[in-house]
């Protein structure tokens, strides 16, 4: 069954009409239920125009990301992120996926998956700039939060040229994991590099020296441990743990969905939208204080996370 969002004046007024029976003033309650803002998420549409793979069916994206954007349209939210791997192959596939989001009301911010450098060699340096992305990976800050996008395809065998030196290094770093016989040590997942580190590092100093919060949004996971996870997982559990402003790790990749609890810290990985013929998955995240409010849609579940004290 489809879940929805109760449309906020009718949520405020049966809230204040609830308060007062038990008397408490509308402005606590005001204050108490509103959440800071609030936002939409969707992960892996993987849109090809391509026959069905097992469960995985490509074309029927646009239909399904079309319903998320106009779910969206109702919503007051902030903004929209998609996860990674908007498609699944091939440049044109960017044509027909991204003209239901050139319909949504709210700014998508996207990260970069691993099936968005599935195209020709030639072009794979074109694909931020495709979503609208004027580096691999950033910040964007709004009221008391951060949100630290990464591009966990940064040391990938997928992501650069071959023949180019990021493939070449890329090459040897995935042949020294893979000798460890580590379960990621998969060429579908990748790292992320010494310098993005670095400055993922600095970003959460920073944030927290301004007393804001991070939102840590990448395409693959970090944890719980599973053959989907980035490469150098622990390098960035590590920075998690250092940095206690870091309160939340949302990623996709793993369709089938996974999460736990690191350190304090909620890592959650969003299911696939291209995973089965009718069934859709997306949620809007609601940011209070203390607490992600996930409203799913479709196969996504609804969940309450609490945030860990700083």
């Amino acid at each position: 069954m489809r879940k929805t969002l109760i449309p906020r004046r009718r949520f405020l007024v049966t809230t204040a009409l609830a308060a007062a029976a038990n008397g408490i003033r509308p402005a606590q309650v005001r204050a108490a239920d509103r959440p800071a803002l609030s936002f939409g998420v969707v992960a892996d549409p993987q849109y090809a125009d391509v026959a069905p793979a097992g469960t995985r069916h490509y074309r029927q994206s646009v239909a399904k990301l079309t319903e998320a954007v106009a779910h969206f349209n109702e919503r007051d939210l902030a903004f929209a992120v998609n996860l990674g791997d908007l498609i699944d192959r091939d440049w044109a596939s960017f044509d027909a996926i991204l003209e239901p989001l050139a319909r949504c009301q709210h700014r998508f911010h996207h990260v970069l998956g691993n099936h968005d450098f599935d195209v020709a060699d030639a072009d794979k340096a074109r694909v931020p700039a495709r979503l609208g992305r004027a580096e691999r990976h950033g910040v964007f800050e709004l009221g008391a939060w951060s949100f630290v996008v990464l591009d966990t395809n940064d040391v990938s065998l997928y992501a650069h040229p071959e023949n180019t030196p990021a493939h070449t290094d890329a090459r040897a770093a995935y042949e020294r994991f893979a000798a460890t016989g580590a379960p990621n040590a998969q060429t579908w997942n990748g790292a992320v590099g010494e310098r993005q580190l670095e400055w993922f590092e600095a970003t959460c100093r920073a944030a927290a020296q301004a007393g804001r919060r991070v939102i840590v949004m990448a395409h693959h996971p970090v944890h719980p441990e599973d053959a989907h996870n980035v490469w150098n997982s622990r390098q960035l559990l590590a920075v998690l743990s250092r940095h206690r402003n870091v309160v939340a790790w949302l990623n996709g990749h793993n369709h089938a969905g996974a999460f736990d609890v690191f350190d304090g810290v909620p890592c959650l990985t969003f299911r696939g939208m291209v995973e089965t013929e009718q069934s859709n998955a997306y949620a809007v995240v609601l940011l209070y204080p203390d607490r992600m409010e996930v409203v799913g849609h479709g196969r996504e579940p609804s969940r309450t996370l609490p945030f860990r004290s700083g």
